[in-house]
């Protein structure tokens, strides 16, 4: 349950450190791994490729630590005031109780509120925070959790890998920097978060291994930046249905469930019941948030080109639908499912046809 970014948030204001310069991924490098979506997108066409935060996949988890946390403290301090008022001579309190109340208060009420801002991370916010990826103009749009969005030039962003220590875990940074200096002015990340193995974090001249998904999803963004639809489509077989829209129950059941795809058959059956009680958390949070809308300069600066036959959506189940399906049959394009195991449970992938 990763929600590093959020809580701590990353650090800026600072030079970039060793590490980051050891792990950059440069925009032009390809890299011999192959491209994985990790349901990250929620549209993707000729023009952008939208996708959605690193958070997203664990919507409702907090909430699932916050209940305990904040309702029994809230319970115990309720329940001294019960007693402290029962045992009063009408409204006159006596001075053991305001004592008693007044630890009471200390230990309890710091930990209330303290719960009451983690809670507004998982709701009362935006559903998703997406990311934008501007392949015709080389920008990159961000949604940030105050609801205000950045765009920086896709070749001016310092991608490289960022380590969570605690979680054990990688992912891609992108740091924007200020002019002509290696100082962090603010961070993003991709979408996808997951381990990687000793072989992987420094793969030196033999390069990353087919396990790496951190650098397959890294290299899904820059092919598309750099290549084009037509280099990954092969891997998009769902698109998340979150454009303009929430999540349905049956799709936030779904995307928690998927987190332990991957998983061994038995701790599966065990955090079955765990994510069936955050799916409904889950609810609770997408339905408290709000739908991020971008604004209209940006929305100027993405239009999809009509007739677009690499155009494609999440229908409401989050099946992925051509936007153009004539166009896209008259380019010859057809979508087919691919007959093979994919290494990674959590991507299915498709084969994109395409027919001259």
């Amino acid at each position: 349950m990763n929600y590093f970014g959020l809580f701590p948030k990353y650090k800026v204001n600072r030079p970039l450190s060793e590490k980051e310069v050891k792990h950059r991924l440069m925009q032009k490098q390809r890299l011999n791994v192959e491209p994985h979506f990790q349901l990250c997108v929620i549209k993707m066409n000729s023009t952008f490729l939208e996708s959605v935060d690193k958070w997203y996949g664990w919507r409702g988890s907090l909430l699932l630590f916050l209940l305990p946390a904040t309702s029994i403290p809230l319970w115990f301090m309720l329940a001294m005031i019960s007693m402290a008022v029962a045992e009063a001579d009408g409204w006159r309190l006596r001075p053991y109780d305001i004592e008693i109340l007044s630890i009471t208060a200390v230990l309890t009420v710091p930990t209330i509120l303290a719960g009451l801002w983690i809670l507004r991370k998982d709701c009362f916010s935006f559903t998703h925070y997406p990311i934008r990826f501007n392949r015709k103009k080389r920008l990159v749009h961000v949604f940030h959790t105050d609801g205000t969005v950045s765009t920086t030039s896709w070749d001016e962003i310092y991608f490289t890998l960022g380590h969570m220590k605690g979680l054990h875990e990688w992912e891609v940074r992108g740091h924007i920097l200020e002019p002509n200096t290696s100082t962090i002015r603010s961070t993003f990340a991709l979408s996808y978060t997951g381990p990687l193995n000793s072989n992987d974090i420094d793969p030196g001249l033999s390069g990353p291994s087919k396990f790496d998904f951190i650098r397959s999803h890294w290299e899904f963004i820059r092919r598309y930046m750099e290549e084009g639809p037509e280099a990954v489509s092969s891997q998009v077989q769902f698109c998340m249905p979150l454009d303009g829209r929430r999540e349905s129950i049956r799709v936030g059941t779904e995307r928690v469930f998927a987190n332990f795809a991957s998983v061994p058959l038995l701790l599966c059956v065990v955090t079955w019941p765990l994510c069936a009680f955050i799916s409904v958390l889950r609810i609770f949070a997408m339905r408290t948030s709000k739908i991020p809308v971008w604004p209209d300069d940006v929305e100027k600066d993405c239009k999809i080109e009509v007739d677009d036959p690499y155009a494609i959506i999440g229908d409401e189940i989050g099946d992925r639908v051509a936007v153009y399906p004539e166009a896209a049959a008259a380019a010859g394009v057809e979508f087919r499912e691919r007959v093979e195991e994919a290494e990674n449970p959590r991507s299915r992938t498709v084969t994109l046809k395409v027919t001259k």
